[in-house]
């Protein structure tokens, strides 16, 4: 059972579709598999691109949101909103992810990469499957306590 973490956004108001995010997840293990299985530092590049429109960019920029959005619609998953924020960190942290493991499969490091593949895969899995982001409640452990620190101090 999925446990509900209610993670608050103190520096947006933007909200996404958690849904979505969900169905992404789904197609970031099917393209990390692929991309694991071959060896294909192109397509974690590729992947490491789309985390950067995902992470920086507002809207549908990003090809697997956009796949994402319309699989979602197709499957009548309807809305679920939360705060963008952690979503888009843990994008972040995906981009990070992706460019490692295709840097070391350009320098033919592949166990080193398929351990990091791996991490990828279980952060994509709990995700997909359970509705828990690791990455979020990173952002939720590590971010927002400095961000709230910056807010309550004045001078």
């Amino acid at each position: 059972m999925a446990q509900n973490i209610n993670i608050l956004c103190p520096i947006s108001p933007d909200r996404i579709n958690e849904n979505v995010a969900r169905v992404a997840a789904f197609y970031t293990i099917a393209l990390s598999v692929i991309g694991l299985a071959t060896g294909s530092y192109l397509l974690f590049l590729a992947l490491g691109i789309d985390f950067a429109l995902r992470s920086f960019t507002p809207g549908d920029s990003s090809p697997i949101r956009r796949i994402s959005k319309l699989t979602a619609q197709l499957l009548s998953l309807g809305q679920k909103p939360t705060d963008a924020a952690p979503k888009k960190f843990a994008a972040g942290v995906g981009l990070a992810f992706s460019f490692a493991i295709a840097i070391l499969f350009a320098l033919q490091l592949p166990t080193t990469a398929l351990i990091l593949g791996a991490v990828l895969l279980f952060c994509a899995a709990l995700e997909g499957f359970v509705g828990f982001c690791v990455g979020c409640v990173v952002y939720s452990a590590l971010v927002v306590p400095f961000l709230k620190k910056s807010t309550t101090h004045r001078p």
